[in-house]
């Protein structure tokens, strides 16, 4: 897990499947190096085949794919890992069934969530870190701070995480996860790059 920068879909910000795949490609080819489909609404079918044309994208740009909640459908076409939701599979059944056969991601939005998804996960999102729309009241930084000294693994800041603002979080987390911060921009292999420089990865 060397990546710093972690990006997750939402496919409603675009107007058709191919203008979402196209997105993620341009982004994927500018530097991202990890990626999770998260499409809730979906039925398994539908994300199967979505997820065959995302893994096949992610394989082309050697980077990493997440599918978020289904593991069914990770194993069925081969992803990299598994991000849980709060009210998905408890990362320790995950680990206990399938082992080391996935990277396992949890999403937390408190300390004891971010303590008890450490013990089995290979990294966590905490969030909201900042203001943003979909996710109540932000946590703000003392208590990403108070997250990332509690737990073992790699902590991922989510939730408001933007350029002008990336250097407030750095210091208490290992790296950055976002959706609309790389996805809902005009230059999205720009915005990449300039994530990478400030983060510190390597083209």
């Amino acid at each position: 897990m060397k990546y710093k920068l972690y990006l997750i879909g939402d496919r409603k910000l675009f107007p058709q499947e191919e203008a979402f795949l196209e997105a993620v490609q341009k982004a994927l080819k500018a530097g991202v190096k990890a990626f999770q489909l998260r499409e809730k609404d979906l039925t398994a079918k539908e994300l199967y085949f979505l997820a065959k044309k995302m893994r096949e994208i992610t394989k082309r740009n050697d980077a990493l794919l997440f599918i978020n909640d289904r593991i069914d459908v990770a194993l069925a076409i081969d992803a990299d890992g598994v991000h849980l939701p709060q009210s998905g599979f408890p990362a320790h059944v995950v680990r206990k069934v399938w082992k080391d056969r996935f990277i396992i991601g949890v999403s937390t939005h408190s300390v004891e969530e971010a303590k008890e998804a450490s013990e089995w996960a290979d990294f966590i999102t905490f969030s909201p870190v900042f203001h943003t729309p979909m996710k109540g009241k932000p946590q703000g930084i003392d208590k990403l701070k108070e997250v990332k000294e509690a737990v073992k693994c790699k902590v991922f800041a989510l939730g408001g995480i933007k350029l002008d603002n990336l250097h407030e979080v750095m210091p208490y987390c290992d790296g950055v996860a976002m959706i609309s911060g790389i996805l809902g921009q005009k230059d999205i292999e720009g915005t990449v790059k300039k994530f990478n420089e400030i983060l510190g990865e390597k083209p």
